[in-house]
């Protein structure tokens, strides 16, 4: 019997995603990481003791076992740490960690996309999350009036549409807390995302896989992406049963198979 080429290697791969994860889609952490495949949620965490002073007059201080960070003598965003994500990566939620202990002030953070250069910079969730108290747009909150210790907040970052483009933008976090007592101490935060597959091109590389085929932009991404070459010709051959052989040379390419 014959079997989409795409099909069968997509269908793999789904069936090890599946048996890796266990779950997908949540906003929270799974049960463990994975950095391949477009349906689960992949995570990078970063923690309290990446965050540096986003100035050289900033003064601050860490927890014994660089658990938790905060300033002493600035008040509000005064951490910035690197954020390295794939190429073509959809950010999808953003969570803020952290200690508050202060019923009148919290702990701020945000996801920051600039160009290359560091200009023309958003903040991210556009529109603000955390409790009621302080919605602030561009960042997520503990809450003003929360003084419950150890904590989280967790921002929906889809309707902010953030799709990770190295070549022309830098990723950074921002965080810190309103107090400089201690009472306001940055946890690290966790962005989550999920891989994508890059759109289709306008033209086809492959003449019996033309543009209005069901599977073009998948051949295409995996063409373009060197995993494949097609079968000769100028074709891919698409209906074409797929070996054991080729196969382990598709998912090897793709997932980097094998790296001591």
């Amino acid at each position: 019997m014959k079997a989409m080429r795409v099909i069968l290697l997509l269908g793999f791969a789904f069936g090890v995603r599946a048996t890796v994860m266990g779950q997908s889609g949540s906003l929270r952490r799974p049960g463990g990481p994975t950095t391949y495949g477009t349906a689960n949620v992949s995570y990078i965490e970063v923690p309290a003791i990446a965050f540096f002073p986003l100035d050289s007059l900033t003064a601050y201080s860490t927890d014994f076992n660089g658990g938790a960070r905060w300033s002493t003598n600035c008040d509000g965003v005064c951490f910035s740490a690197p954020l390295q994500l794939p190429a073509g990566a959809k950010v999808i939620s953003l969570e803020l960690d952290f200690i508050d202990t202060n019923a009148a002030a919290g702990v701020v953070g945000s996801l920051v996309e600039c160009t290359s250069a560091g200009q023309g910079c958003t903040n991210h969730p556009a529109a603000g999350a955390g409790p009621p108290d302080c919605p602030i747009p561009g960042y997520i909150c503990s809450g003003l009036a929360f003084a419950g210790g150890a904590g989280s907040q967790t921002a929906d970052l889809t309707p902010d549409g953030v799709t990770v483009d190295n070549t022309v933008s830098s990723y950074r976090l921002l965080a810190g807390g309103n107090a400089t007592d201690g009472s306001n101490k940055v946890g690290g935060m966790i962005v989550g995302y999920l891989l994508q597959v890059s759109p289709p091109p306008a033209t086809a590389d492959f003449a019996d896989v033309p543009t209005n085929h069901q599977f073009f932009q998948f051949v295409e991404a995996l063409y373009h992406a060197g995993i494949t070459a097609g079968c000769g010709g100028g074709n891919y051959c698409p209906d074409a049963p797929l070996t054991r052989g080729q196969m382990a040379v598709f998912l090897a390419k793709a997932l980097g198979l094998q790296w001591p």
